[in-house]
């Protein structure tokens, strides 16, 4: 059938953008690191345990994972005065620029795809995702 080809094709061009461009699957970091990395950049500073409970790890967990990113200059760690035990996780700025990195090296990387595509045909695709997309956003999709 013609629909289960082209959800056989969608689900390996999702794999091959992710397999390039994607922190963890270049071996960067950990999946927790990266979710971590991710989630301070959406949410701002949160507690370990903050984290933890978000992320569905333990405390301990965040914190080696929190530890290896401050080692790489990613995050900072800061005790709160009024509760030593209580430790605040902040994304750096260096932080900020590895997850826009990223970012940039899909969005080349989806330029590199695209560009065999003349512009005709990437108007005609970007007719269909935008359809596509406007349908995903009805509540009764997922």
């Amino acid at each position: 059938m013609a629909l289960d080809r082209l959800v056989d094709e969608m689900q390996a061009l999702y794999h091959l953008i992710r397999r390039a461009s994607h922190p963890i699957h270049r071996a960067e970091m950990t999946p927790e690191q990266y979710w971590l990395l991710r989630l301070l950049r959406r949410r701002g500073a949160l507690s370990i345990g903050e984290l933890a409970e978000i992320l569905g790890v333990t405390g301990s967990s965040v914190t080696t994972a929190c530890k290896r990113l401050e080692k790489a200059g990613l995050v900072t760690r800061e005790r709160q005065s009024d509760d030593e035990r209580m430790v605040r996780v902040m994304l750096t700025e260096r932080g900020q620029e590895q997850i826009e990195a990223w970012q940039q090296r899909r969005r080349e990387f989806l330029e590199k795809l695209l560009a065999p595509l003349d512009e005709k045909q990437q108007e005609q695709l970007q007719e269909l995702l935008a359809h596509i997309l406007q349908e995903a956003e009805r509540p009764n999709l997922t």
